[in-house]
């Protein structure tokens, strides 16, 4: 098997990269600060490419193997902070997404496998209904989801299979924003009380051994043209997610729900179809929450300062 994977010197890339690495699999690599991920340049069926953006039309060129069995678009800049709302960034994200599209029809690619986002979801309503107050993810949706539809007009006329993960919020060793985990540990690390949303609604967040099982399962599984949701079945509140979260910390530190508004249109998790994934290839996020808490607390404790 053989597979290109843009965006591995990400957090879900580098994830991505090593499982299929240790399976035995070829992995060309794009990327552009490998400092990070050094360790992927230990394996032998491991090809690095440096490469930015904006020459993803490119990839082709360099990559000279045309039997590629899958490639996976796991790259996109401004994914937290001031960046995601930066319509400027996020559009060129967009470019780049459908650029490797035709860059992996170039390369006889099989499967095309992309990354999307669960903020999608904020968004997908019909044209003519009421402008509704935006999140702070409103610009880094519209350019998923635009992404990843136009992506699969592209491929459709290639005739090229397209399946999309949408992740809900993914966490674990190597990540370093400041997602509810990481902000919950380093807090709870400093005794440091939180200032949180009310959190009555819905919420969901999930491990990256779930989220590139996910991936693969897609890889292999998914059916051609379909979106699947990538999270859990059942769901919890922002406000059990946290307490859940702090219990496994074993944290006293002050939770003051309430501190900040809720979002005035939420994510409707109850609208979302939560068992496609599984109803189609058998897969559900199953990894062990305290686990994979533990185990991103020690990761901080061992590479952060505090």
């Amino acid at each position: 098997m053989k597979a290109v994977i843009t965006g591995v010197t990400g957090f879900i890339g580098r994830h991505l990269a090593d499982r299929l690495l240790k399976n035995g699999v070829y992995v060309y690599g794009v990327g552009r600060d490998f400092d990070k991920c050094k360790k992927l340049l230990q394996y032998k069926n491991f090809k690095m490419i440096r490469l930015d953006f904006g020459s993803y039309h490119y990839l082709d060129h360099i990559i000279k193997d045309t039997n590629i069995d899958v490639f996976f678009h796991m790259a996109h800049m401004g994914v937290n902070g001031v960046n995601k709302v930066d319509y400027k960034i996020q559009l060129e994200n967009s470019i780049a997404a459908c650029e490797v599209v035709e860059a992996a029809k170039r390369l006889n690619c099989k499967r095309f496998v992309f990354s999307g986002s669960v903020d999608e979801y904020e968004i997908n309503y019909s044209p003519d209904d009421p402008f509704k107050e935006p999140s702070h993810s409103r610009t880094y949706a519209l350019c998923k989801y635009a992404s990843e539809n136009i992506g699969k007009v592209i491929a459709h006329k290639s005739e090229m299979e397209y399946v999309t993960a949408l992740l809900t919020l993914t966490y674990g060793e190597g990540n370093k924003t400041n997602i509810l985990p990481n902000v919950l540990i380093r807090n709870s690390l400093m005794g440091k009380q939180m200032n949180l949303i009310k959190g009555d609604n819905y919420f969901d967040l999930i491990y990256i051994s779930d989220a590139v099982d996910a991936i693969i399962t897609m890889a292999k599984k998914g059916k051609n043209m379909e979106s699947y949701y990538v999270g859990h079945h059942n769901l919890r509140t922002f406000r059990q997610t946290v307490l859940d979260i702090c219990k496994i910390l074993e944290s006293d530190i002050e939770l003051k729900f309430g501190s900040y508004q809720d979002a005035d249109n939420p994510i409707d998790y109850t609208l979302i179809d939560r068992e496609k994934l599984w109803r189609d290839t058998g897969f559900a996020c199953n990894s062990s929450e305290r686990t994979a808490i533990l185990n991103t607390a020690n990761w901080i404790r061992k590479n952060e300062f505090f």
